[in-house]
């Protein structure tokens, strides 16, 4: 090993809970591949990695999710920031109407469009999350 190649972490030994049981794996030429690419930016051996993994699923302590699940996270987060604009909007334009007693239907009526597209890519976004199971 090179002083440019970080050592992998050990994990302690603990006597008073050895680990006494094996598990083998068998993966194919590529998810050995990608198993011995994440344990390394982990900093860790494969097995030592797909053991965390494995526990961490488990435990519960982190949940598996499809790979578009970010796309449709990301979807009801947008979705939420332009609910929060139109929001703002419909506010400023109550302290129009309540300041001057005017408001534009022009502008009331932008503001609602805006109200339907949002809620409407809401309302996609939701039953996307709901159909994908996440």
């Amino acid at each position: 090993m090179t002083s440019e190649t970080p050592r992998a972490r050990r994990r302690e030994r603990r006597s008073d809970n050895p680990r006494r049981h094996r598990v083998n794996l068998a993966y194919n030429d590529t998810e050995l591949a990608i198993i011995q690419t994440a344990a390394a930016v982990a900093g860790l051996k494969p097995a030592a990695y797909a053991a965390r993994a494995a526990l961490a699923v488990a435990k519960e302590e982190v949940s598996p999710a499809p790979v578009d699940f970010k796309d449709r996270l990301r979807a009801l987060a947008d979705a939420r920031v332009a609910v929060n604009r139109i929001g703002n909007n419909l506010n400023q334009i109550a302290a129009v109407l309540n300041a001057e007693g005017e408001e534009t239907p022009e502008r009331l009526a932008a503001v609602l469009e805006r109200v339907e597209v949002a809620v409407q890519r809401l309302d996609a976004a939701t039953l996307a999350v709901l159909e994908g199971g996440a």
